[in-house]
């Protein structure tokens, strides 16, 4: 024959094993808080990250842009310079 417990002492169980749920589910709420938080971080770094690199990617493209432009522009200037010194020439008179 089995016996059937109080219905204070399962009340009593019952509502212990209730607050130990909501201890446990309190501490689980603020360990994912704390990991949203160190994810959110980690976010803000890899972004800054992301955009320094992009930062330095567009310097590197001016530099090589103004270089390209520069040699393309003298190049064409040293190929007239014989043109431009014979023209010199002839205008001071040597």
């Amino acid at each position: 024959m089995t016996s059937t417990p109080e219905p204070r002492d399962f009340q009593a169980e019952v509502l212990d094993r209730l607050d130990r749920l909501e201890q446990k589910l309190d501490s689980d709420i603020q360990r994912q808080d704390t990991r949203i938080d160190e994810l959110g971080a980690r976010m803000n770094q890899w972004e800054e990250r992301f955009l320094q690199l992009s930062r330095d990617n567009l310097a590197i493209f001016r530099t090589v842009i103004i270089a390209a432009a520069t040699v393309v522009i003298l190049g064409n200037l040293l190929d007239k310079a014989d043109v431009l010194g014979e023209g010199a020439a002839r205008l001071f008179g040597k």
